[in-house]
């Protein structure tokens, strides 16, 4: 068992990203994420940028592609709960303190990804009842 997972996820443009025409800086292979420098026309042609003129990758634990539904890479909320949530559930169950935590700029998407809409819970509402329906499964199977 890992007392850290580390888990990035990429959302989609929001409305204001959209009328601006941003560009996608961020790809994801597996678990890894490639942050690749904005054209020139974005940075406004400042000239020789040395490192930040360069890709950089980073690897994570896991790494979910969130940004296009209509992507084939494309992770939903059931697959972030099965990847991180079903461990919490097991940890807790096995006796371990358990903490989801997340971290993130303003309206990066971390509220989504923890609770979801009504149409597409998050990981809180899912990682609860499994918990909840296997407290009721214990109590009926007498355990």
């Amino acid at each position: 068992m890992a007392s850290v997972k580390v888990a990035v996820r990429v959302r989609p443009f929001n409305t204001r990203e959209k009328k601006m025409v941003s560009e996608l800086v961020v790809n994801m292979e597996e678990n890894q994420v490639i942050l690749t420098p904005p054209t020139a026309a974005e940075l406004d042609n400042k000239g020789n940028l040395g490192d930040k003129g360069k890709p950089h990758s980073f690897t994570f634990d896991h790494s979910y592609w969130s940004h296009d539904p209509n992507d084939h890479r494309f992770v939903g909320q059931e697959t972030v709960f099965k990847d991180l949530g079903l461990d919490v559930v097991k940890n807790a169950f096995d006796g371990y303190n358990v903490c989801v935590f997340a971290y993130g700029q303003t309206g990066s998407g971390k509220t989504y990804t923890m609770m979801g809409s009504e149409s597409d819970r998050g990981l809180i509402p899912r990682i609860c009842e499994t918990m909840f329906n296997r407290m009721t499964a214990g109590k009926c199977e007498g355990t």
